[in-house]
């Protein structure tokens, strides 16, 4: 019988675990990186004014996260990880900072970055979609990225719900990806 601090140990004499048949999938890992990411969201909400949260209708934090854990998982190189990214340093908010500094945003310029930034991440998710799954897998997330635009302008009426409804679709692409990881 083992010790107290000693591994169980086979016939062989090996260290035996029980935890060697347990493996997080790759969709887990992304609905894991989403959920905290998302949790994370409703916490800061609930610290800031009204005004405040109506700026901030939504966060890609989790899909980030994500395209960067599957370009990682999908063996892309890390030049090839930058080059996901690179495009989120022209955002129009990074834009103001660079020439404003911290002058407070008009809610079109935040609006602005919210859309850009769904236009990145879905051509980083369509790429990543490519790589791990070839042309079916790209098909299948270009499809629903383009199901769920971004809106084309900051003006429009239903521009928060539109918001929503893309970056909800960014996450299902990466649970696709994931799921082509899974499969592969």
């Amino acid at each position: 019988m083992p010790g107290r601090n000693e591994r169980p140990r086979s016939q062989g004499g090996a260290p035996t675990s029980n935890l060697s048949d347990v493996s997080e999938s790759h969709r887990d890992r992304v609905r894991e990186l989403l959920d905290e990411a998302a949790a994370d969201h409703a916490r800061l909400m609930t610290q800031l004014p009204a005004d405040m949260q109506a700026s901030l209708p939504v966060d890609a934090q989790g899909v980030t996260q994500a395209i960067d854990y599957l370009a990682e998982a999908a063996g892309l190189s890390d030049g090839e990880r930058r080059e996901l990214i690179r495009p989120h340093a022209v955002n129009p908010a990074v834009l103001h900072a660079r020439v404003f500094g911290r002058a407070p945003l008009s809610r079109e310029t935040v609006i602005g970055s919210f859309v850009e930034g769904a236009r990145v991440r879905a051509d980083a998710l369509a790429a990543l979609a490519d790589a791990v799954g070839g042309e079916p897998l790209g098909q299948g997330v270009r499809k629903l990225l383009v199901d769920n635009p971004p809106p084309l302008s900051a003006d429009e009426v239903d521009v928060v719900p539109a918001l929503i409804a893309t970056y909800a679709a960014h996450e299902r692409a990466a649970l696709m990806i994931a799921a082509g990881l899974d499969a592969a």
